[in-house]
């Protein structure tokens, strides 16, 4: 663990029974919500009775800086009714939160100076950060409100008196910083560049466009050649099951063929084979009775051939 996170531990642990949330009535910078974050404060969405009032920071900003935080994340254009009840409801909660400070002071802190803060103590800027530039357009709109509704002005002005200044001075010269800052030729030229911003969005809207155009068209070719694949995989499973059905009634009708020359066909083997044998029994019986002659021959001397042919004949006959 680095020194630098021991210190945000210890200092978290004492943070416990100190400030704990955090709470604003419009958005702030992201660059700030990672820090208070970082410092172990949680937001808050309302504010109500629950909440002790030294366990909550109240953070407000500069009407100007209102509207253009609201210009950028809104679409509908906010009216003076809307600026003037935010600045009410801060007015308020400061008469309960003691904790308030501005945005863009908080925001010039570092993780360890808002824990810090949360603990009781009271960290310094350095005394040359000067107040943030206001931006023409928005300078020229913020004067025409605070003549509209100064009340807004007056609620603002108070809360700098409230607040942690964390060494620097308040903010009481606001209405002359707006004036020098609503010059009519600065003006006319952030709104020459936010007609270019628009051009610029459009060029973007229009490259989308024809990213999605082209991404339309992809697909449709995608879904024709799925439809072609399935009508094909269709007609293929349509043969495949056909061969099956055939094969099934080609086997049938080979298993029903009548097998009735087959009997005749065994029993003309079995009288080949009977005949066969008793042609070598009747082969065996006349070499073994032709041997018995013929040593009969040769013992006698050649005595009785004509006894011999006689009897060569009658075992013939007896053997057929």
């Amino acid at each position: 663990m680095s020194f630098e996170s021991f210190l945000h531990y210890r200092l978290r642990v004492r943070i416990r029974n100190q400030m704990q949330y955090w709470y604003s009535t419009t958005n702030i910078l992201s660059s700030l919500r990672d820090k208070l974050a970082k410092a172990g404060l949680k937001p808050l969405t309302s504010i109500n009775s629950d909440n002790e009032p030294q366990n909550v920071l109240l953070i407000y900003s500069a009407p100007n800086q209102v509207l253009e935080q609201k210009r950028l994340e809104e679409s509908t254009a906010t009216t003076c009714n809307e600026i003037r009840a935010y600045y009410e409801e801060l007015s308020l909660l400061s008469a309960k939160y003691k904790n308030i400070s501005s945005s863009w002071r908080l925001n010039s802190l570092d993780s360890t100076s808002i824990i810090r803060l949360c603990n009781g103590e009271n960290p310094l800027l350095d005394k040359s950060i000067n107040f943030p530039s206001p931006k023409s357009l928005s300078s020229l709109l913020s004067l025409e409100i605070a003549r509209k509704e100064p009340r807004i002005i007056d609620i603002y002005l108070d809360l700098e008196l409230k607040s942690h200044l964390f060494g620097l001075e308040a903010d009481s010269n606001y209405l002359q910083r707006l004036s020098q800052g609503s010059l009519i030729d600065l003006a006319l030229m952030d709104w020459w560049e936010v007609n270019l911003d628009r051009e610029a969005s459009f060029e973007e809207v229009e490259n989308s466009l024809n990213q999605l155009t082209q991404m339309q068209s992809n697909y449709d070719c995608l879904v024709r050649e799925n439809e072609r694949l399935q009508k094909s995989l269709r007609k293929q499973r349509a043969k495949y099951a056909l061969l099956v059905e055939e094969n099934k009634e080609l086997k049938e009708s080979l298993s029903d063929q009548p097998i009735s020359n087959k009997p005749e066909i065994e029993d003309h083997n079995l009288r080949g084979d009977h005949d066969e044998v008793v042609s070598q029994e009747s082969g065996t019986n006349m070499s073994e009775t032709e041997r018995q002659l013929e040593v009969i021959t040769s013992d006698k001397g050649g005595l009785f051939p004509a006894l011999v042919r006689q009897l060569l004949k009658l075992a013939s006959k007896n053997n057929q």
